[in-house]
C-alpha cells in the first residue's frame, strides 16, 4: 500500500477544497455558524464517517485518491492515476491492495493482497493533515479560512484549511513544486467500508509485500 502511504507525507502534497453552490442559495442568515479551526478538526476526526477526495500533484504526475473513512478502524476506496485504478483498504489490523486495473473495469471479483496494517490513523489523509493544525503556531484567519506555514527538513509548506459549520471541509498544502488538495464531505453519512463483493484475498508472506500466501474469499 505504498501509494496510499505516500499521501501521508505533506512534503509531497497540497489541498484545495470544493464548496457546494447550494450554500449560497440558502443565504447568510440560514448558514450555520462556523466553529473555530481546532474545534472543527476535533469534530471531523471524531465523526463516525467521512468521504475524502485527495489530489496529489508533483513533477512526477498527478493521482487522485477517493476514500471513505468509517470509525473506528476502516478506510477504503481507490487511487486513480491516469487510466489505471488501484483499490486500497484498511480493515482492522490488515491492509488490502489490488493490482492496478483499468478504471472502466468492474470492481467485482478483484484479487486483494493482504498484509498487517499499522492502523487507519497511519494512512488516513484527513487524520494526518488535519492534526497539523493542532500543533501549528502563528495561524492566521480570514473568515472561515485558516492559514499557516511550517518548515520541516529545510522545506516550507503552506497549509490552508476551510471550515464549514462544525467541520473542516477543505485543506491544501503546497511545498515548492508539489501540492495536495483534500476535500472532505458526507461527514457522518458516508457509506460503510467493505471489500467489493466477490473479492478474493491472498495473504502476503510475513515481511514481504510480494504476491503469495494462501487465498480466501471475502464476502
Amino acid at each position: 500500500m505504498n501509494d496510499l502511504r505516500a499521501t501521508i507525507s505533506w512534503l509531497l502534497l497540497v489541498m484545495v477544497g470544493v464548496v457546494g453552490a447550494g450554500a449560497a442559495v440558502l443565504g447568510i442568515s440560514q448558514a450555520p455558524k462556523n466553529v473555530p479551526l481546532h474545534k472543527a478538526v476535533e469534530n471531523t476526526l471524531a465523526a463516525s464517517s467521512y468521504t475524502e477526495m485527495v489530489t496529489q500533484s508533483s513533477p512526477q504526475g498527478t493521482q487522485t485518491d477517493f476514500l471513505v473513512y468509517q470509525a473506528p478502524d476502516r478506510l477504503g476506496g481507490y487511487i486513480q492515476s491516469g487510466t489505471k485504478r488501484t483499490y486500497v483498504y484498511v480493515i482492522g489490523n490488515y491492509e488490502y491492495q489490488s493490482l492496478a486495473t483499468v478504471s472502466t473495469a468492474s470492481s467485482r471479483h478483484l484479487v486483494f493482497y493482504r498484509q498487517p496494517s499499522e492502523g487507519v490513523s497511519a494512512v488516513d489523509p484527513a487524520y494526518n493533515y488535519l492534526t497539523y493544525a493542532t500543533k501549528a503556531k502563528g495561524i492566521t484567519s480570514s473568515g472561515s479560512t485558516y492559514t499557516f506555514t511550517l518548515t520541516q527538513n529545510g522545506q516550507t509548506g503552506t497549509f490552508v484549511y476551510t471550515v464549514s459549520g462544525n467541520y473542516v471541509s477543505t485543506f491544501s498544502v503546497s511545498v515548492q513544486t508539489a501540492s495536495v488538495h483534500l476535500a472532505i464531505s458526507q461527514v457522518g453519512t458516508s457509506p460503510p467500508v467493505a471489500l467489493p463483493p466477490g473479492a478474493k484475498v491472498i495473504s502476503s508472506p510475513a515481511g514481504s509485500s510480494a504476491p503469495g500466501g494462501s487465498a480466501s474469499s471475502a464476502g
